[in-house]
């Protein structure tokens, strides 16, 4: 009796190590090697891959648009519905790393959107390299290879800029600069004109010399 107690916990014992160690030694996106793929169903990987793809072309299109005009918010919100839609898909599927990557320049193109960031070279530039990354990204989730694009270096550059204090600055203007620019300048120097009149002394002429006539 006591010999077959024995035997049931050894087998229990072995049956949860073979658990524990299959749970240690499932893939990650974060891990996967050339070939390899996530566990994810089937079909829904298949859904999301086509999603991503979608989106990067996307991405793509209004990348250039807004690159032309960088002040222009109404390019910014496209990339930035986007970036949106990918985080939400990679938690959704399991692929946290790919969500968190497109999280980060959600949150910098939500910056940028309130105004509270200034959309510069290194702003833009950054979000073109996220861009770029995508591809890779998705090509080692579907098990293909690894990204060659330094992605570590790329989310450390947003986070930078989340986080930098380079906010958009703008001249508070009264209600008579924004209808005449000019007309302030303008009104600044009559002003002046009238001070300047007020205090130096009227010219003197012939008449008013105190010299007595001696003729």
């Amino acid at each position: 009796m006591i010999y077959l107690l024995f035997a049931a916990v050894a087998v229990i014992l072995v049956g949860l190590g073979i658990w524990l160690g299959r749970g240690r030694s499932r893939p990650s996106i974060s891990d996967q090697t050339p070939g390899g793929g996530n566990e994810v169903d089937d079909d829904l990987r298949g859904v999301f891959i086509a999603e991503v793809k979608s989106e990067i072309g996307n991405l793509r299109r209004n990348l250039m648009l807004w690159k032309a005009a960088p002040g222009n918010l109404s390019r910014v919100m496209p990339l930035r519905r986007s970036f949106h839609t990918l985080k939400g898909s990679s938690r959704m599927v399991g692929v946290p790393t790919l969500g968190d990557f497109n999280a980060r320049f959600e949150r910098l193109l939500d910056r940028v959107i309130d105004k509270s960031l200034t959309p510069d070279a290194a702003v833009v530039a950054v979000v073109e390299q996220a861009v770029a990354a995508l591809p890779e990204l998705l090509t080692q989730f579907e098990g293909i290879r690894p990204p060659r694009a330094d992605i570590a270096g790329i989310m450390k550059t947003a986070d930078r800029l989340i986080k930098s204090e380079r906010a958009v600055v703008r001249p508070l203007r009264t209600s008579t600069e924004a209808a005449d620019p000019g007309a302030a300048a303008q009104a600044v120097q009559a002003v002046r004109r009238a001070a300047t009149r007020e205090v130096m002394p009227p010219a003197r002429t012939n008449n008013d010399s105190g010299d007595a006539d001696v003729s």
